[in-house]
């Protein structure tokens, strides 16, 4: 019964939060020129000490951001009497899934494979012996 409570508690902080951040994202994003709204997200807010956290996507979007930080603070404390002491404006990458990179099967010499396949049938060992004779298949 206490774990109900608990994880109801915690689902209403963090829905708190997210609307919250909804409504901070809401109010923030019309005050900045609309190319730079898609490069900018309200990631949290510390009531203790009153600071907005927000992330870009690149060091330009940052740097053109600290330019407006007054223009925001100052909108959220008249508008919403809303207490925002600082404004930290954090740079994070965009996640980007890696496409699996393709592997390429070596590509050797004719002298290579040639090699290879001598050294492969004067080798007694029955596994490398196979190893090698099909890394020799991979001429050119």
């Amino acid at each position: 019964m206490h774990m109900r409570s608990i994880d109801q508690f915690l689902d209403s902080q963090i829905t708190e939060k997210k609307l919250l951040l909804e409504k901070l994202n809401a109010i923030i994003l019309p005050l900045l020129p609309e190319v730079s709204r898609s490069h900018i997200q309200t990631t949290s807010y510390n009531q203790l000490n009153q600071e907005l956290v927000l992330i870009v996507d690149s060091p330009v979007w940052a740097a053109r951001l600290r330019t407006q930080h007054k223009i925001i603070s100052s909108h959220l404390k008249k508008e919403l009497n809303f207490p925002v002491n600082s404004i930290k404006i954090k740079f994070q990458q965009p996640v980007q899934l890696k496409a699996k990179a393709k592997r390429q099967k070596p590509n050797l010499s004719t002298d290579s494979a040639s090699l290879i396949r001598q050294t492969a049938n004067s080798i007694e060992d029955e596994e490398l012996k196979a190893s090698l004779l099909r890394l020799s298949k991979n001429s050119d």
